[in-house]
Parts: structure tokens; C-alpha cells; sequence
């Protein structure tokens, strides 16, 4: 059983989403059955959820304190019915409404596992109630049978909060490489699209409007390459991002797409793909993502950014425009072969670091520590 605060589009959802869905549609027979509890509404996943098999559960809260005390007796109460094997809570308000309702339930927190999807956040840009739930549940993190992480960086930070867990695992995050693949035909579709010659050199990048985000570090950058007579246009595409405000420089030079369900078609299209976040992120799915279409990436130093890209692309300093401009420049000024050989290479280190099959073996043998079929694992951070 997984508890998540909602399924809009985010990083933590998409790969919940992923994980559940291949499990649900797998032809093993000892595969363990999926159930999803959205402590909100299905959101944008949901219908997928449905769809593969997946048994979803929404609770219909509202981000107000008063439907607390209510959605952990419904969890409780989803618990005590179908007696999980293993539990897993995914970000901080579910790993504390998680908690309690694993204790009121009689399930206890042995099988429950909190899974981590961030790190050093600026808690000053977000309410007050998630300030209040991290501090709690860095004095009840010894709870769990076992805290996950999807970052070194991840891990580090909340040590940092306090955290003190009876075990760590780390999981990584992984692709389907069948799904996120390049397709030369990509960007002539996208350049018809949005109405440029085929000629443009496409960067984007694909998050939500989210001061994490730090979408004015991007601007800048992409301002900087045009003023250097780059033929750049910028495709941005996430939730909300068509309400973003403009520089006046850029107008007619960005596409906001908002929200897509085509992503895996999209970013084959980009010459170069950017994560500009200046916090929160631990693993960042879109620099994967990426990486398995085959396009260079440039990010922010931030989260395990550097040691996803393993030199295959390029990481600069936090709000650093013109470290930023010139990571770009540099990756669409190589020759044609050196293109090549780095899209390749990029491709490549997906397939054998970050594969939808190692990160689904990863969870497994944890769920299977979890139900008591194994001793827990020690996954190594240092792997």
C-alpha cells in the first residue's frame, strides 16, 4: 500500500505511478499486488493508476487542518481491510498521516517505510504546516522499519533535520527506456507545432511553476544566448507554466506548453534540456528522462544532478545565468560528431545505471523485507 499526499504532476507522482503500474501489468505471478491511497484527490495520474490495474483510494482532503483527525481513521480503516504487507508513504505529510494510521490500524510501523523524494529544501517559500511536519517527523523517524531515499543529497540533508532511522535504503529512480527514447522525427513535429524553422535550436525544460524551479535563472540564460546571436527558443512545459510572466527580450522566443500527457514525445525534440532548480530537488526524473532521449542536459548543481549526468552533460552554480549560457553554448557548438558520441553516451548511462528494471528490483527486495519474507536490506548509498 502507498500513501501519497495527491497525484498532480510532480516527480514523486510520476514515479509512484511508474512503479505501481509496472508491478500491476507484470506477468510474474508472485508480483505483489498495488493499492494507491491519494490523501487528496486522483489527480493527473489516477486514470493511469485505474487503467494498469492498480487499486486507487482517494480521501479527499483538503489542505486545511480540520480533515486530519479523519483521513488517518479512513487510512487506518483502508489498512485494517485489506492488511498491507508492506507499506510505503511518499513525502512528508504522508509519512506522518502514514505513521499514525499504521499504528491506530494494528499493522504497525514494521512494515511501513517512508520514501524520501527531496533535499535541502527552502522551507521559508512553502506553509507553515510543512515546517511543523518535518519537525515531527525528524523526532519520530526511528518509527519506520526503514526510511528510503532517492539521493545522496536527499539523504545528507534530512540527516541533517534530525533524521536518526533504525535503517537507510537508497532507491533511485529509474526509466523506461522503451517509453523515453530518441526519435529524430521529434523536433521537425514540435518546430511545426510551434510555428519556428526547423533550423531553431530548441532548449527546454520540463517543470511545474515552483519557486524550486527558479524559472527567472533559466530567462536570463536563454537571454543571454540570444543576445550572443544563438537562434534560440525556449520550450517550457509543466504544470502552469503558461502563467508564468515573461521578460519583454523573450517575447516570442518561449513556448509555454503547460501541462502535456506527451512529454516522452516532446523532449526527443530539444537540442539541449535544462533543470535550473535551485533547491528541493534529490533525483530529478526530468535529467533522466533526458538523458534516455538521448538529449545533453544542463542543471543546476543541485541533488545528485552531477552524479546522474557522470559527464555526460554539464552541471553550473545555483542562479549563475551566464555559467548557465555557456554550459548551452558549448553543447550546441560541438561538431556533429561529438553530438553524436555524447547523446549516445548520455542514452547509455540510463540504460546502465538507472533502468525501470533495477530501480523495480530495488523496491521489491525492499516490500519483500518489509512483509518479513527477507531480512531488510542494506542498500549502500555509496552504490
Amino acid at each position: 500500500m502507498h500513501i501519497i499526499n495527491e497525484l498532480d504532476a510532480g516527480g514523486a507522482e510520476r514515479v509512484l505511478t511508474r512503479i505501481t503500474c509496472h508491478n500491476a501489468q507484470s506477468t510474474d505471478p508472485d508480483a505483489p499486488r498495488q493499492i494507491v491511497v491519494s490523501l487528496m484527490g486522483e489527480g493527473v495520474f489516477g486514470a493511469d493508476l485505474r487503467k494498469a490495474g492498480v487499486a486507487l483510494f482517494c480521501l479527499g482532503m483538503s489542505s486545511g487542518v480540520r480533515d486530519l483527525p479523519g483521513a488517518i481513521f479512513k487510512l487506518a480503516g483502508l489498512m485494517r481491510r485489506h492488511k498491507p504487507d508492506a507499506i510505503m508513504s511518499w513525502l512528508y505529510h504522508s509519512d506522518f498521516i502514514a505513521t499514525l494510521a499504521a499504528t491506530l490500524s494494528g499493522r504497525g510501523t514494521k512494515r511501513l517505510a517512508w520514501n524520501i523524494r527531496c533535499a535541502e529544501m527552502d522551507l521559508s517559500l512553502y506553509g507553515r504546516s510543512t515546517r511543523i511536519v518535518l519537525n515531527l517527523l525528524a523526532k519520530l523517524s526511528d518509527r519506520p522499519a526503514v526510511i528510503a531515499a532517492n539521493s545522496h543529497a536527499g539523504q545528507r540533508h534530512h540527516i541533517t533535520c534530525g533524521y536518526h532511522p533504525k535503517k537507510w535504503a537508497y532507491l533511485p529512480n529509474g526509466f523506461d527506456t522503451d517509453e523515453w527514447r530518441p526519435d529524430p522525427a521529434a523536433k521537425k513535429r514540435l518546430c511545426k507545432e510551434l510555428g519556428l524553422a526547423p533550423t531553431t535550436s530548441l532548449i527546454g525544460m520540463v517543470a511545474r511553476k515552483d519557486p524550486a524551479k527558479d524559472h527567472a535563472t533559466l530567462f536570463d540564460a536563454v537571454e543571454l544566448l540570444r543576445t550572443n546571436g544563438h537562434d534560440v527558443h525556449l520550450v517550457l512545459i509543466g504544470q502552469d507554466t503558461e502563467t508564468l510572466t515573461f521578460p519583454d527580450a523573450l517575447k516570442g522566443h518561449i513556448s509555454a506548453l503547460g501541462l502535456r500527457r506527451d512529454v516522452a514525445q516532446l523532449v526527443p525534440a530539444l537540442d539541449v534540456a535544462v533543470l535550473s532548480s535551485s533547491f528541493g530537488e534529490g533525483f530529478p526524473n526530468v535529467i533522466g528522462e533526458a538523458m534516455a532521449c538521448g538529449v545533453p542536459a544542463v542543471g543546476n548543481d543541485v541533488g545528485d544532478v552531477a552524479e546522474i549526468l557522470g559527464g555526460t552533460g554539464k552541471t553550473v552554480p545555483l542562479h549563475a545565468p551566464n555559467d548557465m549560457a555557456s554550459a548551452i553554448e558549448e553543447l550546441l557548438g560541438e561538431d556533429p560528431d561529438s553530438k553524436t558520441f555524447r547523446k549516445a553516451a548520455s542514452r547509455k548511462r540510463i540504460i546502465d545505471h538507472y533502468s525501470l528494471t533495477a530501480m523495480n528490483d530495488r523496491y521489491l527486495v525492499l516490500w519483500d523485507g518489509l512483509a518479513g519474507k527477507r531480512d531488510l536490506p542494506e542498500f549502500d548509498f555509496a552504490d
